[in-house]
């Protein structure tokens, strides 16, 4: 691990960030194949298995891509960052579930209210039973 001023930091991390800076500045272009693991780990005198983190990390980044019996290769730049997310994923009707952003005070109250009108509806019963994955009928609202 090397000090960053005042920062610790994971070896890998620093491979990673000048891997990923290159790719992003161009210098590594697109369909680029990259050194193997092995070499990887030898060109930056890291261990094999920190190697394979460093192209795990810059994969879940979108910046490369492997191919089994081929190697690793940079990716074509992305357009947008939501570009390899299946759009369908964002229609209107679709509740967005990839941020998580701590409650708000008042949401203590809508949801002590929800379980209020939950419990005094008297059938919890119908709760607790197979539920279409569409929802009841006059739960869907207009269509």
């Amino acid at each position: 691990m090397h000090t960053i001023t005042g920062v610790v930091r994971a070896r890998y991390k620093e491979v990673v960030d000048a891997l990923a800076a290159d790719i992003r500045a161009g210098k590594i272009p697109p369909g680029t194949r990259l050194p193997t693991h092995r070499d990887l780990a030898a060109q930056a005198g890291i261990a094999l298995v920190t190697a394979t983190r460093v192209y795990a990390e810059l994969a879940a980044m979108g910046l490369v891509s492997g191919e089994a019996g081929r190697g690793t290769f940079v990716r074509e730049p992305s357009l947008s960052p939501r570009d390899d997310i299946d759009q369908r994923a964002f229609a209107d009707d679709v509740v967005d579930l990839n941020f998580n952003y701590p409650s708000l005070p008042e949401q203590a109250d809508l949801l002590r209210n929800a379980l209020r009108g939950l419990a005094s509806s008297g059938d919890l019963e119908a709760l607790l039973r197979y539920q279409s994955h569409g929802g009841r009928l006059h739960e869907r609202g207009p269509r």
